[in-house]
């Protein structure tokens, strides 16, 4: 509500409407991210809740999850099932031994949960592939995978080519997506992966000892990545924790906010930005703990700042010089926390590099 001032005719806010402003813009900011032009409704992120009652437990279809039997073709058969419904795939605890490769890959549909019970594991049956999905979740909205684990066949894999074995592909176009209280580890390739993908949230997941990335964002808009942690991310380039890269001129990624999240030990770094064959703007990196190598690379982003990227914490480990035989040379750690980013670059998180693209 606004009054005119007698005097001048000017318009001046009552304590009122300028507590309601306040909360509008706080609502805008929390929200902006997960907020779809072509949807009144906001995309709730991590507090996505089924919307049937359906349940249905893979094992009432003949999966057996005793880590021998190949059980991916009765999962699919409750997945087709719940596909539309906004009902639950239940996984019991158990170890679930399924195909990653060509057209019997699990492929989540829209409108559906996939929750797996702690203990109960996806395991991908050792293949020559170079690239394997196993969970695809293309061209579809409104879905979720909550809990478990996802491991790889990194250790026994039987081809030596290819880099793109993948927990979770999320691409083509899908939306509204969750991840949440998921581990993808040991994977040939990437942990997760996200191409041309909108409202995607990753919320408490970790990828471990995956060989090529933790997460990989290729073309998306509105990610979100809270309460997660990448670590020991290792085996074939670029190696990071999350890398956001376009792959091609029409490629974009925009409105990415990476908070509350650990990075360890990963040997490409702990965040990765580069936008030499795409662009990459409006990206947020705040409240961050690294350990390791490099926690942050910035190339060829220029819509990127420094700003975004704030309030940080970078734990490197330093050995002491060795003074003679009575002092010890025993590894520190030093602490380096961001301060001043909302006043301007802190170089100390961040290197920006600057490349001539190539046509």
């Amino acid at each position: 509500m606004l009054v005119r001032s007698s005097a001048e005719g000017a318009t001046q806010p009552t304590p009122l409407n300028k507590i309601l402003r306040a909360s509008a813009l706080l609502l805008f900011l929390f929200g902006a991210l997960f907020t779809s032009p072509a949807h009144s409704a906001r995309f709730d992120g991590c507090n996505v809740k089924p919307t049937s009652p359906l349940v249905v437990n893979v094992k009432d279809k003949g999966a057996k999850g005793d880590g021998r039997t190949e059980d991916t073709k009765a999962i699919q058969k409750a997945i087709d099932e719940v596909a539309g419904t906004g009902g639950t795939v239940y996984v019991p605890p158990g170890t679930y031994m399924v195909r990653a490769t060509g057209s019997k890959t699990l492929a989540l549909r829209s409108k559906m949960t996939l929750k797996l019970a702690d203990g109960a594991t996806l395991k991908v049956i050792p293949n020559a592939e170079p690239r394997y999905y196993t969970l695809k979740i293309h061209d579809a909205s409104d879905v979720a995978v909550v809990g478990g684990t996802l491991l790889g066949d990194r250790r026994d894999h039987k081809g030596k080519k290819g880099e793109w074995g993948m927990g979770i592909d999320i691409a083509r176009g899908s939306k509204r997506v969750t991840i949440a209280g998921v581990t993808a580890m040991k994977m040939w390739g990437d942990a997760f992966y996200v191409k041309d993908a909108s409202d995607v949230a990753f919320c408490s997941v970790s990828a471990l000892n995956n060989r090529r990335q933790g997460l990989s964002i290729v073309s998306a808009d509105r990610v979100l990545v809270t309460n997660s942690e990448f670590r020991a991310t290792r085996g074939t380039r670029p190696s990071a924790g999350i890398d956001l890269e376009p792959n091609k001129p029409n490629e974009r990624i925009t409105n990415v906010r990476i908070e509350h999240s650990k990075f360890i030990d990963n040997a490409g770094g702990g965040i990765m930005i580069s936008g030499k064959k795409g662009e990459v703007a409006n990206i947020a990196i705040l409240h961050n703990y690294f350990e390791g190598s490099r926690p942050i690379l910035v190339e060829n982003a220029p819509k990127v700042g420094s700003t975004s990227i704030c309030e940080n914490r970078f734990v490197r480990k330093e050995t002491a010089a060795n003074q003679g035989f009575n002092t010890f040379a025993d590894a520190v750690e030093v602490v380096s926390l961001q301060t001043d980013c909302r006043k301007g670059s802190d170089m100390r998180f961040e290197k920006n590099r600057q490349t001539k693209r190539k046509h």
